[in-house]
């Protein structure tokens, strides 16, 4: 076969497989570069919920809870529902401590050596952060739409993350304010 023979073979081929690709038409709504960019997802989440998706990986084996103890609760970027980006736990289990991290929809846990406080949370007794920020919506207002939250004990503290030097503390037990 003679390579004359071969270019409009060729070029058959090229423009079949330009048709059935749809390079050769343009969309309905008109050619050209379209903008595909959407809403970022809003990734807060509220503790509780964060804390049944971690019951879930223990259930199905990718987290083991036994014998857990957390004694420190950390939200990031909290909003004015409670939800957080970020939740972070302070856990001790089989002597050893850990960073439990909830971010971007999954949870991650990193060994920890620095101090962790000593008594574990009772999380079953504390108000959970939605229904206090809820009872304390326009203190916590004050303080920014946004703000960082830490369980230590039985205290609450709500920081602003406008002035990170403004902060409340509530009662984890009773949901009343501190001095």
């Amino acid at each position: 076969m003679k390579l004359a023979h071969l270019a409009p073979l060729l070029g058959l081929c090229i423009l079949v497989l330009a048709w059935t690709c749809g390079c050769t038409s343009a969309p309905a709504g008109g050619g050209g570069i379209q903008d595909i960019t959407t809403e970022p997802a809003d990734d807060r989440i509220g503790l509780e919920e964060a804390l049944r998706e971690l019951e879930v990986l223990d259930g199905e084996g990718l987290e083991d809870l036994t014998g857990m103890e957390i004694v420190m609760v950390s939200g990031s970027d909290v909003d004015l529902t409670g939800n957080a980006t970020t939740w972070t736990l302070g856990v001790r289990q089989a002597g050893n401590t850990s960073l439990l991290v909830h971010s971007r929809g999954g949870w991650s846990r990193y060994v920890w050596h620095g101090p962790l406080p000593d008594e574990p949370l009772d999380l079953d007794a504390a108000i959970l952060p939605a229904p206090l920020y809820r009872q304390h919506a326009a203190e916590i207002r004050s303080l920014g739409e946004a703000t960082d939250l830490t369980l230590v004990g039985t205290i609450y503290t709500v920081r602003s993350k406008e002035t990170q030097t403004d902060s409340i503390s509530f009662d984890a037990l009773s949901g009343e304010a501190t001095a």
